[in-house]
């Protein structure tokens, strides 16, 4: 869907209700628990950018789910001569993802400590983005050469996709505790636009989560079909 060329509300993490453990290195405020890390004598939340790690790592979980005991057949059908497969969505943000981690791990090299315990800012253009990002979606956004599908064999589509997981979680731990979003990168579709770092995180989670609810429509409907065939 070509997340970083085109124009929701800010993904809340829900607290965590006193009574539940804490652990190390948490602190209990209330009756929610943060995440936190000691800078200096300064300890900062790292909740906002965990959320996000989580829905990556989530994502990745749920996509084994879906594609496990089915057939070859089913991960490499195309709904419609347009459409993708299953194999070819997963190929799609294995892409993205892996044009788009360059340019933030540099970013996230150069991004400063944070200083102070503030909320990371997401980015009034990301938000936009953002809004438009989310599934259930009804708006197709048409996608970029760079970005299309190349691969149509399910296994490697699957290897290129778990791949990609790996280095994005790994990427984002590196950035714990840094102020990621005073440090910028340029959108690889269209160089006038540019992100922070953590709203172009987000973007990738939220986009991430619009081809997962396209797998589970493309699943959906050929199990569908098997059913009146039968």
């Amino acid at each position: 869907m070509g997340m970083f060329g085109y124009a929701t509300g800010i993904l809340l993490r829900l607290p965590k209700f006193l009574g539940a453990p804490v652990r190390a290195g948490m602190t209990q405020i209330g009756v929610t628990q943060i995440e936190m890390t000691q800078i200096g004598m300064t300890q900062i939340s790292t909740s906002q950018l965990e959320a996000v790690l989580d829905q990556v790592e989530s994502v990745t979980r749920k996509a084994r789910d879906l594609v496990a005991d089915r057939s070859a057949a089913h991960l490499t059908t195309s709904l419609e001569p347009a459409s993708w497969s299953v194999a070819q969505c997963l190929d799609h943000l294995a892409l993205t993802t892996t044009a788009v981690l360059p340019a933030i791990s540099e970013a996230i090299a150069r991004a400063p400590h944070l200083t102070t315990n503030r909320a990371l800012r997401t980015g009034t253009l990301t938000r936009l983005i953002l809004r438009n990002l989310e599934p259930p979606y009804r708006l197709r956004l048409k996608v970029h050469s760079a970005f299309v599908p190349r691969q149509h064999d399910f296994n490697s589509a699957w290897d290129a996709f778990e791949e990609s997981q790996a280095q994005l979680t790994k990427t984002m731990r590196a950035a714990i505790g840094l102020a990621i979003d005073e440090v910028t990168v340029e959108s690889p579709v269209y160089a006038r636009l540019s992100y922070n770092v953590y709203g172009a995180l987000r973007m990738l989670a939220a986009h991430e989560r619009r081809h997962l609810w396209q797998i589970e429509q493309i699943l959906k409907s050929l199990d569908g079909a098997l059913v009146r065939a039968s």
